[in-house]
């Protein structure tokens, strides 16, 4: 296949041409700024051998590049993505459930990060704790890493590079036929065992690759299925409030002081919960080579996640509520005061306690085809064309069935309980393991009554039609020419309604007030559910087989809700034009790429403004001008400038009109469909040393210029300066369209600045003195430190990541450390109510043996100290716990055979 006319005498060049992996790669030479010639090797061979060729990619880039590859078939050291990309410097990732789930790149969350999976950009939905995940973020957890056969990340970005990001392009690769030399078979086969769950479940994945003689034709599948049980134990506070307690007049004189100004846990309790995944994903390619100068690959993408989430609680709900419902008929004995003014352990008395049963059944369904033509039209000329189609949906229902035990002097009781007595000890002296107990027999069913019933339903999409027409043109031996254009097509809809309703209201709506709503009693009987055993307390709990008799009832009826329904479409369509460059200065050599990128957005969001849908347009365009310069000082000595104007488009959530209009009080709230997307400029410099086969050490400084963020605010406009149809204001439309309304919604507000360096070493240390087997250890490190002016979620200070492997060629070892420091995932102009995630260190193991040349068996270890997720409020007074949560360890015991 004719490739190129020529390519460069420099070393860093002929270095590439023998040993770049895959045709893969060829394809994205585009990204890489350098001719290539034909593939000789296509696949790494080791761990040591695919941080070699990791090394070759970086080092013939342009811009910062960093790349991870499978050391084999369907062979990823991580359970999933994310945690494949935290071993890459700068980038940190979120857990949940044990599991990783988004990237933080360079200090900037994954609502800036883009991916791209086989050169398409995508979106993956999923849900959590938190509920349906609504940004832009990609969850990786969504699949396997076994599916993909290389990880690139961008950092700096060129006019060949979609826009769409101020962190990092994530590009995903899953295998294809012409990668492998030969026709393979592979097979893997895992055991996996969490030692806090004490479950065992099964990992399975398979490839099989076939290609002619003449290789003109080629087809690849691959598949993987798992399962896995994760339990999740710790405690929880739902934050610290600061309210008064025993406000009501039945419960004055009964506490020491007044305590208003000291914070108080908002609802102890212990979370103990459980998280299920089943996984499957499939690949499938087919390549074709019609002439020597055309390819044709067909790729094809599916995966799906099936999840349960079961969270059965018993809290003091009283300390959650602020009204005289709650903490006013409270009142406090016992109770301690730290120097924080934190009331670290008290006894509660007249508090309402609940039990609650909460479960969350989601599935995300994620699909993608692409075809990717690839014409060469002679030595010089070259044309790519990319179509292709991605949608993920995703579906997600919560239900809750809340059993309540009132106090005394709650107007809200209306059963008599074996036990009246109503008060809960907490103490949170040691508040990664705090105590709680209760003054009645939480196990009796006797002691509860029906309170309120949930069920809040998501349906949420999101899709991407992605054409990109690329030509290549080799004007000389120095300058390359390149562009294209970009057209998407991208769209997210979501709708929630909800059937949330207290047991109360529903008797009341049903015509007679009897203790009996739509047939469905409040009295709880041994019939209704089950004693529970859960931080060490027992506690009767419903149980789901009363979920179709509530909504047979039609007691409990459902609403659309604003802040969870709406929709917004975008359609981009972008240029470039670019100079690849190569030129010799002495005994050095200069190479790089400029260019300009133009972009527009026409932007459509739709919401639900006082129930009815109201839609609104918008357009903004983006002119991006980069810069990349890699000198090649000597053979071992590269130095790296870049420049990039960038930008990532608003918030989704921020983007929908929906909220509220009244046009009587002349007041609006709402988002901002006219927001304008987040705009950078980037500067990079790095230095790098590569001082041996598969070694560096590198130095790298970042800077990211950030224009604006949005904030809120609250003005006074005129009504044809708000942006919304006079539809919306009714009866008032011909009345009130000109007056001035009250407008809360979203700005654009001040930027600030990030900057950071990155450290990198990596080296095989043959060097080491001694026997052959000392020589077979190696070693990588990176640390990254960042520092921001602006308020960024999920930016940690420092992370780093250390890594120790022995290899020879029949048996591999290594033992990895992920380290992050801690993060804010909620900013507040009250410090004590800012959130934040505590720093954690995750250390990993894995080690194979080669039994014969085609069977491999191995182990890992997944969290080896089992390190607790402990999230905080109140930075300024060093910490009140949030919660805390600990996944256990994860083992897992497998083989793989390759034919």
């Amino acid at each position: 296949m004719n490739f190129a006319k020529s390519f460069k005498k420099a070393p860093v060049s002929i270095a590439v041409a023998c040993a770049m992996l895959t045709p893969a790669v060829l394809a994205q030479s585009a990204e890489t700024n350098d001719d290539m010639v034909e593939v000789i090797e296509v696949r790494a061979s080791s761990f040591a051998d695919s941080l070699q060729k990791a090394l070759i990619t970086k080092r013939a880039s342009a811009g910062a590049v960093d790349t991870i590859l499978a050391e084999d078939i369907a062979d990823f050291p991580d359970q999933n993505l994310a945690e494949s990309l935290q071993r890459i410097p700068g980038i940190a990732i979120s857990r949940d459930a044990g599991q990783g789930r988004e990237i933080t790149v360079r200090g900037l969350n994954s609502s800036f990060t883009r991916v791209q999976l086989n050169g398409m950009q995508a979106q993956s939905l999923s849900a959590g704790p938190g509920g349906v995940r609504k940004s832009r973020a990609f969850d990786f957890n969504v699949f396997a890493s076994e599916l993909f056969s290389q990880l690139t990340v961008h950092k700096t970005s060129s006019a060949e590079i979609e826009e769409g990001t101020l962190g990092a392009t994530v590009d995903l690769t899953t295998g294809r036929p012409f990668d492998f030399n030969d026709n393979v078979t592979a097979i893997n086969v895992q055991g996996t065992y969490n030692d806090q769950s004490e479950e065992a479940d099964p990992r399975l994945s398979a490839l099989t690759s076939y290609t002619n003689d003449d290789r003109s034709f080629g087809v690849l599948v691959s598949a993987s299925f798992s399962s896995q049980l994760i339990s999740n134990v710790g405690s929880d506070t739902g934050r610290w409030e600061d309210d008064g307690f025993c406000t009501d007049s039945s419960c004055l004189g009964t506490q020491d002081e007044d305590l208003s100004s000291y914070w108080h846990p908002r609802f102890p309790r212990f979370a103990d919960k459980t998280h299920e995944l089943d996984r499957t994903g499939i690949t499938a390619s087919v390549q074709f080579a019609p002439s020597d100068d055309t390819t044709v690959t067909v790729d094809a993408l599916y995966s799906k996640i099936e999840a349960q989430r079961l969270e059965p609680f018993m809290q003091a709900i009283s300390l959650a509520r602020t009204n005289s419902s709650g903490v006013g008929q409270t009142y406090l004995t016992d109770y301690t005061i730290d120097g924080n003014d934190s009331i670290i352990a008290a006894t509660a008395h007249d508090v309402d306690i609940r039990s609650e049963n909460f479960e969350s059944n989601w599935e995300s369904e994620f699909t993608q085809f692409s075809v990717d033509v690839e014409h060469h039209f002679n030595d010089d000329l070259k044309v790519n064309l990319l179509v292709g189609t991605s949608e993920s949906v995703l579906d997600n229902r919560e239900t809750t069935i809340i059993y309540e035990h009132f106090s005394v002097n709650d107007s809200r009781r209306t059963l008599d309980y074996a036990d009246s007595t109503s008060a809960v000890t907490y103490d949170f002296t040691n508040q990664m393991s705090p105590t709680m107990s209760y003054s009645f027999d939480t196990a009796n069913p006797a002691n509860w009554e029906l309170s309120e019933y949930r069920d809040r339903i998501y349906d949420a999409k999101s899709s991407y039609d992605n054409a990109r027409a690329d030509f290549e043109y080799i004007l000389n031996d120095a300058i390359t020419l390149k562009g294209g254009v970009t057209y998407k097509d991208y769209l997210y809809s979501i709708a929630g309604s909800r059937a949330d309703g207290t047991f109360a209201s529903a008797d009341a709506a049903d015509g007679t007030v009897d203790n009996v709503a739509f047939g469905i009693s409040n009295v709880v009987t041994a019939a209704d559910g089950n004693v529970v055993n859960f931080g060490g307390q027992s506690f009767f709990m419903a149980d789901n087989a009363q979920l179709p008799q509530f909504l047979a009832s039609g007691g409990w009826s459902y609403a659309p809700r604003g802040g969870d329904t709406y929709a917004v479409s975008e359609e981009n369509l972008s240029y470039f034009l670019q100079a690849d460059f190569f030129y010799p200065i002495g005994d050095m050599d200069l190479r790089g790429n400029a260019g300009v990128r133009y972009a527009t957005t026409d932007v459509e969001s739709t919401g639900l403004v006082n129930g009815d849908p109201t839609s609104v347009k918008n357009d903004y365009s983006d002119t991006l001008p980069s810069l990349n310069l890699a000198l090649d000082v000597t053979e071992d000595v590269v130095l790296r400038a870049s420049y990039a104007d960038v930008m990532s488009r608003p918030g989704l959530s921020t983007l929908s009109p929906g909220g509220s209009v009244d046009p009587f009080n002349l007041t609006v709230s709402y988002g901002n469909p006219f927001i304008d997307p987040f705009r950078a400029t980037n500067y990079d410099l790095s230095a790098e040393y590569y001082f041996d086969e598969g070694a560096l050490l590198s130095l790298a400084y970042f800077i990211k210029d950030i224009e604006s963020f949005p904030t809120s605010e609250t003005v006074t406009l005129n009504w044809q300066e708000v942006g919304l149809p006079d539809s919306v204001l009714g009866g008032q439309a011909n009345i009130v369209n000109n007056s001035d309304f009250e407008v809360r919604r979203s700005i654009n507000g001040g930027g600030g600045k990030l900057d950071g360096y990155e450290v990198q070493y990596q080296q095989k240390l043959d060097f080491l003195p001694g026997p052959q087997w000392v020589q077979n250890f190696g070693v990588l490190a990176n640390m990254t430190f960042v520092d921001a002016d602006v308020n960024l979620t999920g930016q940690s200070d420092r992370s780093s990541n250390f890594t120790v492997y022995w290899e020879d060629e029949v048996f591999s070892a290594r033992i990895s450390m992920a380290n992050r420091s801690e993060f804010t995932t909620s900013f507040n102009s009250n410090p004590n109510k800012q959130r934040y995630v505590d720093g954690t260190t995750h250390i990993d193991f894995s080690a194979s043996y080669n039994v014969s040349e085609n069977l491999k068996i191995s182990i890992e270890g997944i969290n080896l100290t089992d390190e607790p997720i402990v999230a905080m409020v109140s930075p300024n007074i060093g910490g009140r716990v949030w919660n805390v949560t600990q996944t256990g360890r994860q083992f897992f015991i497998g083989a793989s055979y390759r034919m």
